[in-house]
């Protein structure tokens, strides 16, 4: 009887296989990011996760990215089944949450979509543009 136990068991997990990179994250606690206020801390206990890497951008601002994602295969059936999500927040140089860069696989209400990304960003390319134009030298 234990030798049948084995078997199946075995039999089971060679029939199915799961390959995960990153690390799952609360993507819903996306919304509760205060643009100036929430920390790269703080920012990690809301998504219950840490971020898997960082990058330093030319304006010293930090963008960390949040990456999950799962294929599970079935050699029963043949079949596959992923799923992916991808968030890279910017920190400003006082380590404050400034805007969502990126974000794939994540559905956000439209209002936060607004707060987080779409402003945020907008009102980052004015800026990048004022500086380009305040460097210009007049003919």
């Amino acid at each position: 009887m234990k030798k049948l136990v084995f078997s199946l068991a075995v039999l089971l997990v060679l029939l199915g296989a799961k390959a995960v990179i990153g690390q799952d994250f609360k993507d819903q606690n996306l919304k509760h990011l205060v643009i100036g206020k929430t920390t790269l801390s703080e920012a990690a206990a809301l998504l219950e996760a840490p971020p898997l890497r960082s990058s330093v951008g030319a304006s010293g601002a930090t963008g960390y990215t949040w990456q999950y994602i799962q294929s599970k295969a079935s050699l029963w059936t043949g079949n596959v089944r992923s799923s992916s999500k991808q968030v890279i927040l910017v920190f400003n140089t006082d380590g404050t949450f400034q805007r969502i860069f990126q974000m794939d696989g994540i559905q956000l209400p439209p209002e936060d979509l607004e707060r987080l990304f779409s402003q945020p960003a907008a009102e980052h390319a004015h800026r990048q543009q004022n500086q380009v134009n305040s460097r210009a030298v007049p003919d």
